[in-house]
């Protein structure tokens, strides 16, 4: 006859190894989630860059519609100064050219300029939201254990 003996020599043994394998097991899973959960947490060093290149993308379209716009409306005021001014009602060829292409650059300034303010400021926006979600989201839980409600 075969006899099975185990290991362990009695039964109090026994218990004490399980509780403590027990102990492990949650310590083990506990440390998993938790670094689970701060390695998917973005860094606030990538927020800040990412805000500071999008409010100056913003400043640079604000300065560049408003040199646009007042380039533009200059030009204009320029352009039929000439032609209320002119002999006969013929303006100077080269004053003509040179206050059209001042509206022209005062436009093309402008057409550059609001995107880069609307795109800039749009960005901004979003990254503003996305920092507060996750203030939000990290007093959600403290060191990977937490209670999170949802509406």
């Amino acid at each position: 006859m075969i006899k099975f003996t185990a290991p362990w020599k009695s039964c109090s043994e026994f218990f004490i190894k399980r509780e403590i394998m027990k102990t492990l097991i949650l310590v083990s899973l506990l440390t998993v989630f938790s670094l689970s959960i701060n390695a998917q947490g973005r860094s606030s060093t990538l927020y800040v860059d990412a805000y500071n290149r999008d409010k100056k993308m913003e400043r640079i379209g604000t300065a560049l519609t408003v040199i646009g716009g007042v380039t533009l409306f200059v030009g204009n005021v320029l352009y039929w100064k000439v032609y209320n001014e002119g002999a006969n009602g013929e303006p100077s060829g080269n004053k003509v050219n040179t206050y059209r292409g001042v509206m022209i650059g005062g436009l093309g300034l402008m057409a550059v300029g609001i995107p880069l303010w609307a795109i800039g400021k749009s960005k901004e926006r979003h990254i503003r939201i996305d920092v507060e979600l996750v203030k939000f989201k990290g007093l959600a839980s403290a060191n990977g254990i937490g209670l999170k409600i949802r509406f």
